[in-house]
């Protein structure tokens, strides 16, 4: 089994689930010209919303800025416009410095950099959200997401061990921290740890048994070292679950196939 059929980012972290959310066609940035040229991807309520965002952003005028234009954000990314969110997280984190904003900007900044097309761009939104992530850190020195986020930013810098000793600090704080364990899983996964991988991913089984991410990246392992019979049957249950995600169930039902 090629390991390029597990669905991770450039940075080797992003959870299957966005291949299947994010349109097909990838677009950097939108204007006033292109709403409606690349509205075959859009519905026209949000487009309709999208319109309507950026007047009422224009000028950074109004009083309820920061919600319209972190709004506005979150649509672009929906429909993939990476730059143009980029663009509106900066100018709304340029007018306000208080924590709820910068938290709203790291969560945008840093879902960019999952959803890169290449590893020049997941550099620069992994930079960009590692700056905000760093401010929310010192802010919350117990913000053990933010502290994980920012970890793996760093993994894909010169020094990628200060992102694994960061998230092996969260892990000695929480070893039940569900978000570093399955970093690292993941991260096991990408540089082809498979054995490490399965016991981080068995550790988060054994925490929650129907938590199918894991679950699914669990078989992906066993695959990798010819544990074909556990691998499969790991599948199966998340093909079968009524209530696992349909991306999820989507690439197990596509492992059983290979």
């Amino acid at each position: 089994m090629n390991k390029n059929h597990i669905s991770l980012t450039i940075a080797g972290i992003v959870a299957v689930f966005f291949l299947y959310q994010l349109p097909r066609t990838g677009v950097k940035n939108e204007d006033d010209r292109n709403v409606e040229s690349h509205s075959f991807n859009m519905t026209n309520e949000d487009e309709v919303a999208i319109i309507s965002l950026k007047t009422f952003t224009k000028g950074g005028i109004s009083e309820n800025y920061i919600n319209f234009a972190d709004s506005l954000a979150r649509y672009y990314l929906k429909y993939g416009f990476l730059d143009s969110a980029k663009e509106v997280t900066l100018k709304f984190l340029q007018r306000d410095s208080s924590l709820q904003t910068q938290k709203k900007a790291a969560a945008l900044l840093y879902a960019s950099y999952e959803r890169a097309s290449n590893m020049k761009e997941a550099g620069e939104y992994a930079l960009e959200a590692r700056k905000v992530l760093t401010l929310i850190t010192q802010r919350e020195a117990d913000n053990l997401s933010a502290k994980t986020k920012l970890a793996m930013t760093l993994v894909i810098t010169e020094n990628p061990m200060s992102g694994i000793m960061m998230l092996r600090e969260v892990i000695e704080k929480d070893p039940e921290n569900r978000e570093a364990l399955l970093s690292l899983g993941l991260l096991s996964v990408q540089s082809g740890q498979y054995e490490r991988g399965v016991e981080r991913f068995k550790k988060l089984l054994t925490l929650k048994e129907d938590d199918y991410e894991a679950m699914l990246y669990m078989g992906v392992c066993l695959l990798e070292i010819n544990k074909l019979g556990e691998s499969s049957e790991l599948f199966t249950r998340i093909v079968a679950a009524e209530d696992a995600d349909p991306a999820l169930k989507s690439a197990a039902a596509e492992y059983l196939e290979k």
